[in-house]
């Protein structure tokens, strides 16, 4: 299923690329997020996200299933899934954008190159312009990506009960790692 995602949402970057360019994926991405209140923290970890970054023009995308978030409290993924995120409906997030400040030749240099990105990023069925910034160093023949942000749930339309209000967090930050290495 993931390799039908990533194919999918890569055939923008690929059909903008041409023979000699280099396409940079990975299908183990990593993204974090954590709901800190003062009552629980929820965080759950996904290492099943998939990524492309082409090489010459900056354009990236990534694709993952919400499913495959592994949380901490076990009670708090089945929630995640059924109540707030609905898996079932809106199985899978993604992101189709562009580094807005991309140089090419920066990634051939092992300094960390801070870069801006922007593209839309769909969760919960609602996709949200939205524009981050990042970093992208090359490390051992790789591309590590990393970028830190935060979403308002509101802005997503997932509810979250009354009930447990004050153990949720609506402003969630997401940590994002994505080691792109080339497409073989």
């Amino acid at each position: 299923m993931m390799r039908i995602l990533l194919t999918i949402i890569g055939l923008t970057i690929l059909s903008s690329a041409q023979a000699n360019d280099t396409i940079w994926m990975t299908r183990a991405g990593h993204i974090y997020f954590i709901s800190h209140t003062d009552i629980i923290d929820i965080d759950a970890h996904n290492y099943q996200v998939g990524s492309m970054l082409n090489g010459k023009t900056g354009q990236m995308a990534f694709s993952l299933l919400m499913k495959t978030f592994e949380f901490t409290l076990p009670l708090a993924e089945e929630h995640f899934n059924e109540n707030y995120v609905e898996s079932e409906k809106y199985p899978k997030s993604t992101f189709t954008g562009q580094i807005v400040n991309f140089d090419p030749e920066k990634l051939r240099s092992a300094e960390p190159y801070q870069v801006v990105v922007e593209g839309d990023l769909t969760i919960h069925g609602v996709t949200k312009k939205v524009k981050e910034k990042g970093t992208l160093t090359r490390e051992d023949g790789a591309i590590r990506a990393v970028a830190r942000f935060s979403i308002q749930l509101s802005e997503y339309k997932i509810k979250i009960p009354s009930i447990v209000a004050d153990r949720v967090n609506p402003v969630i930050p997401i940590d994002v790692e994505m080691i792109y290495k080339p497409r073989e």
